[in-house]
């Protein structure tokens, strides 16, 4: 049986990459089935940076994950902790290198269904090489 979602994002190797225009981007939603824009795409030939990320979710069925505008899955889909009251979604990770979204794609968080999501995104705008 295949994945129904897979993706390679592109992780930069060696020292952590620096430069680049920062940004940090937090949010909650209570129906994040349909895709929302968390990041706009950065402009032609930049791409965004992902340095860390937190989503938390109080709904076993919301399943979150972080995605490109096309639906290419960057980060996730992670569910709801079984026997949890209600269920509970929290994942808190600082990449020691950054991934990459494809050059001038937004970023984009999504759920499998409706459900409190709450989103924290660390990351920078890189000219591209």
């Amino acid at each position: 049986m295949a994945l129904d979602a897979i993706a390679t994002p592109e992780i930069l190797t060696g020292q952590r990459a620096v430069g680049g225009t920062p940004f940090v981007i937090t949010g909650h939603d209570t129906d994040a089935s349909t895709e929302i824009a968390i990041k706009a795409a950065p402009g032609e030939n930049k791409s965004i940076l992902i340095d860390a990320v937190i989503l938390t979710s109080n709904d076993a069925d919301a399943n979150p994950q972080l995605q490109d505008e096309d639906d290419n899955v960057i980060f996730g889909r992670f569910f709801g902790l079984l026997g949890a009251a209600g269920g509970a979604t929290v994942v808190n990770m600082r990449f020691p290198n950054p991934l990459k979204l494809v050059s001038n794609k937004a970023l984009e968080l999504k759920a499998a269904a409706a459900g409190n999501v709450s989103v924290y995104v660390e990351g920078r705008i890189q000219n591209d090489p």
